[in-house]
C-alpha cells in the first residue's frame, strides 16, 4: 500500500502546481488591462451562448 500512497503525494502535489500556476496567470491576466479585456471579450460569447440555452429550456 506504501506505492498507492507514494502515487496520491505524487497526484496531490501535481495538483497544488497547477494551481499555483493557474493563480499566478489569472494574477498577471488581471493586473494588465489589454490582457483582462482580451480575456472578458473571449468569455462574452460564452455568456451569450449559455443565456440563449437557458431561455430555450425555459420555454
Amino acid at each position: 500500500m506504501e506505492g498507492v500512497a507514494t502515487g496520491m503525494e505524487a497526484v496531490t502535489g501535481a495538483m497544488e502546481g497547477v494551481f499555483e500556476l493557474v493563480g499566478t496567470v489569472v494574477t498577471q491576466i488581471t493586473s494588465q488591462p489589454i490582457l483582462l479585456f482580451c480575456l472578458a471579450a473571449g468569455l462574452v460569447p460564452i455568456g451569450i451562448n449559455l443565456f440563449q440555452r437557458l431561455k430555450r429550456a425555459a420555454r
